[in-house]
């Protein structure tokens, strides 16, 4: 009896000691909090024509995630800014949807952190002429792990958090105006007496940009309001 005692104290033991926990603080500053394209009302009155100029991963980024600098990430960046400043009604754009994609897309590949960030290849390509070029910047990308052990069962949160700053230049003076939003996904993965596979994940980083691009267009729009740019 003492021996089957002792024996399920020793189970207790071992599988309390297993429990294990990292937790990292989940920080947003006031500006970087979630916003969604749909909290503004769809503009309908006249559109204002803007260029986008460049998009461009800081090498800091690119040093710790190489597969960033992949000319899919900037087909993906670029369509999704396009798309979310579609969404709101406020601009129009001086060259059709699919020419700016391929000159990203060809401005991408000959540079190891996106697109050049001097404007020397800016062209306004078409009769229509800017009055704001717009330019984005991914200025945070982490992933981060937490590892629970319970009952035998190894459940992993991976967290992926993304951080855009847009940033929309008056052609006529040079000011701007910026925005940022941060964006955070978490994929889940069970396993039983093994760590589940949780590689890098895609979806997580799209759902991830895509909230970070949201919340700064958001913010953009907002300001530019108040500033009477729109």
């Amino acid at each position: 009896m003492n021996k089957l005692i002792l024996l399920f104290i020793g189970v207790f033991i071992l599988i309390t000691g297993c429990m294990s926990s990292v937790v990292v603080e989940d920080y947003q500053a006031d500006f970087e909090k979630q916003k969604s394209i749909y909290d503004l009302d769809y503009h309908t009155g006249e559109r204002t024509p803007i260029q986008l100029a460049n998009i461009s991963i800081t090498k800091e980024i690119l040093n710790d995630y190489p597969g960033l600098a992949d000319k899919r990430v900037g087909l993906g960046l670029t369509n999704r800014i396009l798309e979310n400043f579609e969404e709101t009604g406020y601009f129009n754009y001086t060259e059709e949807k699919e020419d700016i994609l391929n000159q990203m897309i060809d401005k991408w590949e000959l540079s190891d952190a996106g697109l050049a960030a001097d404007g020397s290849e800016l062209k306004t390509g078409s009769i229509i002429l800017p009055k704001y070029f717009v330019y984005a910047e991914l200025y945070e990308f982490s992933v981060s792990t937490e590892e629970f052990v319970e009952n035998f069962n190894t459940r992993i949160q991976t967290s992926t958090r993304v951080g855009f700053q847009i940033r929309m230049v008056s052609v006529e003076n040079g000011e701007y105006l910026i925005a940022s939003g941060l964006g955070s996904t978490t994929q889940t993965g069970l396993g039983f007496l093994a760590n589940p596979d949780m590689n890098f994940n895609q979806s997580t980083v799209g759902m991830s940009t895509q909230k970070a691009l949201e919340t700064a267009t958001v913010t953009l729009i907002q300001r530019a309001k108040r500033r009477g740019w729109l």
